[in-house]
């Protein structure tokens, strides 16, 4: 199937999937005017609206918006270029993959959360901390997809490239990389969602505005109404960009498809 043909099919998706999410908005709006009734336990996306329009002005929310996605691009970057980078030679090269993945292994269950403490001692309490915690939550997928992209390389591919006198670095950059892109793009919007994912948690470091720290500050001062208001901020900014990179990484992978 080709990109251009599949466009139908994902648009029918991005249908259902906003209906999905408007359904639940409305049953969670309904829940609340006419179910628990309390704003004080959960207040209804309309009440949470309200309470961010009381309390934030369109450039304090800019500005949190602003802060959040430069730690990302950063932190999500970083993780690109090492896990792909590291991912495709530890799969092409398999000494290094022997090498490389058991630390890989041993560090990749441990949460991003529990490296704040060294990141801290590390970076300080400013900018490279946050980016450091965010660029650990993206890199183990990205490095993971791109080693799995590298390794199920079909030998049956290299050989008919050997056979038309293509080998060594030629047989990477024409043969071995364009048959794993597939896997390495989903590593990178896998990464890139995790980004998100940690993003409350990489914003726990002494952070003056971003949309993490908005929950965290909002829930300290009871502002229950704000911090619901910036969780689905967070929900809503996230499917935005995560959208931006797919259309971008299909893009890509037409062009390298048609090449």
């Amino acid at each position: 199937m080709s990109f251009r043909a599949s466009e139908p099919m994902l648009a029918s998706r991005a249908v259902l999937g906003t209906l999905g999410a408007v359904l639940v908005l409305l049953a969670w709006e309904l829940g609340a005017r006419f179910g628990w009734r309390d704003a004080a336990v959960l207040p209804s996306p309309m009440q949470a609206i309200a309470a961010a329009w009381q309390h934030l002005t369109a450039a304090e929310l800019a500005q949190h918006v602003g802060a959040s996605l430069g730690r990302i691009v950063a932190g999500f970057l970083l993780a690109a270029v090492a896990g792909v980078a590291l991912g495709v030679a530890a799969g092409w090269y398999r000494g290094l993959g022997r090498l490389v993945r058991p630390l890989v292994d041993l560090l990749r269950p441990i949460p991003p959360l529990a490296w704040i403490p060294i990141a801290i001692v590390w970076f300080g309490l400013g900018e490279p901390s946050k980016v450091f915690v965010i660029f650990l939550g993206a890199f183990f997928p990205i490095f993971t997809n791109a080693w799995r992209g590298m390794t199920s390389i079909p030998p049956a591919l290299l050989a008919a490239a050997r056979t038309m006198d293509v080998d060594g670095p030629a047989l990477l950059a024409k043969v071995a990389l364009p048959a794993a892109l597939p896997d390495i793009a989903t590593g990178l919007r896998v990464g890139f969602g995790l980004s998100f994912g940690i993003l409350v948690a990489a914003e726990l470091i002494a952070a003056e505005r971003g949309m993490g720290y908005l929950v965290m500050h909002a829930r300290q001062l009871g502002q229950l109404g704000v911090a619901v208001f910036a969780i689905l901020l967070i929900g809503v900014v996230t499917l935005v960009a995560d959208a931006i990179l797919a259309a971008l990484l299909r893009r890509w992978l037409g062009r390298r498809a048609e090449a």
